[in-house]
């Protein structure tokens, strides 16, 4: 189990609020059987030291202990070549929970391919307990800082969507008035062919209301 100094970030012996507690998810080694050797948690993944070297170690997810521990039961249970694909760094995993020296073991292919199995099946929680709460408690200062942040971000994005608004309304501004002009110059386009059309009707009118004036022909010419 990780010891709760790990646990707590308080820098004071006062009693923190209830503003200054959280909840969240860690996992936790295993205490029932003996401290393990090789897997030590790594906030919210596991650290896997090699037997052989204690300079060497690699970092793992929880899904990718999920998938060793499927790979494990598959060469247990079924025949080799009905099992998938060995999954990348599976035999460091294997080596390292086997030399723990525990009542369960993960299976492996040896050096002339057969499926090695001894001890009961390996299970997630040989590894890891269950996820669960735990509280941490925050300085007044570690606090602070935390408001802080969630303030900026909150602000941030309060920036974000004003200057989004202010973009869309100055884009269906210029829509408006794009639209404004459209309808402006349809309408003055429309006055000058009434316009045309009043003065061709008017000049069409006034020919035909003017009386002809007479052409005097030669005999009135001589008289």
């Amino acid at each position: 189990m990780i010891p709760d100094s790990d646990l707590d970030l308080s820098n004071s012996s006062s009693p923190p609020s209830s503003l200054e507690t959280y909840q969240l998810f860690a996992m936790t080694i295993p205490t029932r059987d003996s401290q393990l050797l090789y897997f030590s948690a790594y906030g919210r993944k596991v650290l896997i030291g090699n037997p052989k070297n204690g300079e060497d170690s690699h970092l793992v997810t929880r899904d990718q202990l999920k998938l060793f521990i499927t790979y494990s039961h598959a060469l247990r249970n079924k025949a080799l070549e009905s099992c998938p694909p060995s999954p990348l760094g599976y035999e460091f995993f294997a080596h390292a929970f086997n030399s723990e020296g525990l009542a369960s073991t993960a299976s492996y292919i040896d050096e002339h391919g057969l499926v090695v199995s001894t001890g009961a099946a390996l299970e997630l929680a040989d590894i890891l307990d269950e996820e669960e709460d735990v509280e941490i408690t925050l300085s007044s200062s570690r606090m602070a800082q935390v408001e802080q942040m969630v303030w900026h971000t909150a602000l941030s994005a309060s920036h974000q969507r004003e200057k989004m608004e202010a973009r869309q309304a100055g884009q269906r501004k210029d829509r408006n008035y794009g639209r404004k002009q459209e309808q402006k110059l349809h309408k003055k386009g429309l006055g000058k062919i009434r316009k045309v059309t009043d003065l061709k009707a008017g000049d069409a009118r006034a020919s035909s209301s003017t009386p002809s004036t007479p052409v005097e022909g030669p005999m009135n010419a001589m008289e």
